[in-house]
């Protein structure tokens, strides 16, 4: 088996038609209007209209996505919500 090393997160978008991204590790969701991914940093959500995944190779963690880009969404982690909320808790 092959240990997956950490490579980083990078989001790249040209004219708001193709993203190529890198560091992703799963894909959770997709449609036509949104495509969510898992990266290595979080949850992200690309929406727009006529979207497609053109490539997705998770063993590098690559995917490359097509259609018109509305917006680009990440989404908090719940691990560093919980962390922030027990923290202020602590020092009130």
């Amino acid at each position: 088996m092959v240990d997956k090393v950490a490579k980083g997160h990078r989001l790249v978008m040209q004219n708001r038609e193709l993203v190529e991204l890198t560091g992703i590790l799963k894909v959770q969701s997709f449609d036509p209007k949104e495509i969510v991914l898992e990266t290595e940093l979080g949850i992200l959500s690309v929406k727009g209209d006529q979207l497609g995944i053109k490539l997705l190779n998770l063993e590098e963690g690559l995917v490359d996505l097509q259609g018109s880009v509305g917006a680009l969404i990440y989404h908090r982690s719940s691990s560093n919500v919980a962390r922030r909320g027990f923290l202020n808790r602590v020092f009130r």
